[in-house]
């Protein structure tokens, strides 16, 4: 049984780079959202603003922009809190990985605007944090499912 958790474990790790990368390439380098340098710093401190202004001009800009922007941030994070969830030897809670997203989101929006391949976008970090808290809650759902099999 330990060494199928082992192997569990390593694969686990093996996904979460896995996931990293293509992170890092979605948000750093893929020309389809945009990530190019650009001139000048581009950024958003008010909550809610970028959200807000493509849901009222949806009409405008589309469905697929307001859904990938607001969407694609939650999903893309989702995993981050699973994955930290799974791989930490210590038991987490939701506290724990709110903290460790905002951090890891705030770390690549900081990035993200000192590159100027994108904006730093206070409305990414709430949502990116949201994303890592729904992984935090696939995670525990079944790793409960898990424990009562047993």
């Amino acid at each position: 049984m330990k060494k199928k958790n082992d192997v569990l474990q390593a694969a686990m790790g093996v996904l979460f780079l896995g996931y990293l990368a293509v992170l890092a390439y979605l948000l750093f380098f893929s020309s389809t959202y945009g990530r190019t340098m650009e001139a000048g710093y581009r950024y958003n401190l008010t909550p809610m603003l970028e959200i807000m202004r493509g849901i009222q001009n949806i009409e405008r800009v589309g469905y697929r922009y307001v859904m990938v922007n607001i969407g694609g941030n939650i999903v893309a994070f989702m995993p981050f809190g699973f994955f930290v969830s799974a791989l930490s030897e210590r038991k987490q809670n939701l506290f724990t990985i709110l903290l460790k997203t905002f951090l890891f989101s705030f770390t690549i929006e900081v990035t993200q605007y000192f590159t100027q391949t994108g904006a730093f976008d206070v409305d990414d970090l709430m949502l990116n944090t949201f994303g890592g808290a729904l992984g935090f809650v696939c995670y525990w759902m079944i790793a409960g499912r898990r424990k009562s099999r047993r």
